[in-house]
């Protein structure tokens, strides 16, 4: 490799990752910015949530309304796993993350005969499914009055240190490791050749087919991988509040997560963190003065939908650039 390739190389990296330790620096000190730490927990949860649901909407053009229904399993099968067999935090996670993972499959496997109103309303149906469940289960999922009391345990590393998770700032670093490092595999995957391949599917599948690709396939991928991540968020969400509750499972989480992802910016990957940040700190100032302050979230989100369909972070690009372009030419 000659220098100026080396150089080259260097900056395509740089390009491509540089969202990585500007995130990372700025949710170091989030807790430290806002009113209070909970609020910050609650915003990286989601932030993680909705970056999963990018690879899908933003990366694939995929619409869905299951993901409150990817989402609340983890949070049920964590927050079972952690009542009733072992107070393991890990080993919740893993069994949330698994069970997910296998319900994303057999979702995508299904939507994927379908395409386009079709294979949204696969999908909401999908999440009516489990939400009917989860609320005539009674027995298992508490219905109404949900899971109260859910543990959240300590962590030992090999009997030398003991992790104190119920202290706020503590557990907000550790849910900060798990979407620091699923944020860094996400912007691998989107920047690897199977990331063209998706993205080469939103903008023109039937080319993508006719060249050789299956995709069909690629899809079902997608699902999986963006469940997963999807899974981690729902099982950091359940051990945060110590409750499992329908909500989560509900339209109504997966309506919440589209429109962060929306307000915030499509196929960005910060763009989805930009739009959790505003929503959950929007929703938690408004809520306090004004009950029905979802209408007004609806009008922005028809505003941007609209007149701005690359969300906040892609208007923050468009005038940037026209910033530098304009100091370029004087």
């Amino acid at each position: 490799m000659t220098g100026g390739n080396e150089i080259q190389w260097i900056n395509s990296r740089l390009k491509e990752y540089w969202k990585i330790p500007f995130v990372a620096g700025i949710f170091l000190i989030f807790p430290f910015i806002v009113p209070y730490t909970a609020l910050a927990t609650e915003v990286i949860i989601f932030a993680l949530a909705v970056v999963a649901f990018d690879l899908l909407m933003g990366y694939t053009g995929i619409l869905i309304f299951c993901q409150g229904a990817l989402f609340g399993t983890s949070v049920y099968i964590t927050a079972l796993t952690l009542i009733h067999l072992v107070q393991n935090v890990f080993v919740a996670m893993f069994l949330g993350v698994l069970c997910v993972a296998f319900m994303a499959f057999v979702f995508g496997y299904m939507a994927s005969l379908r395409s386009g109103a079709y294979m949204v309303l696969l999908t909401y149906a999908f999440n009516e499914l489990i939400y009917f469940i989860a609320y005539q289960w009674k027995d298992v999922t508490g219905g109404d009055d949900g899971l109260r009391g859910v543990p959240r345990p300590d962590i030992d590393i090999l009997g030398m240190l003991q992790i104190d998770l119920s202290n706020s700032i503590n557990y907000y670093y550790f849910a900060f490791i798990f979407f620091i490092v699923s944020f860094f595999i996400i912007t691998r995957i989107v920047n690897s050749p199977f990331g063209k391949i998706i993205q080469g599917i939103r903008e023109n599948e039937v080319r993508m087919q006719s060249i050789g690709f299956n995709t069909r396939r690629f899809k079902i991928a997608v699902f999986v991988i963006s469940g997963i991540f999807m899974g981690i968020a729902g099982s950091l969400y359940a051990m945060f509040i110590n409750f499992a509750h329908i909500q989560n499972v509900s339209i109504e989480t997966s309506a919440n997560i589209i429109v962060m992802e929306i307000i915030g910016g499509m196929g960005t990957l910060f763009g989805p963190i930009v739009g959790a940040f505003l929503i959950i700190t929007a929703s938690d100032v408004a809520s306090s003065y004004w009950d029905r302050w979802p209408l007004i979230l609806g009008i922005i989100c028809i505003i941007f939908v609209l007149f701005a369909r690359g969300g906040i972070w892609g208007l923050a690009e468009k005038f940037g650039k026209r910033f530098f372009r304009r100091n370029n030419k004087v």
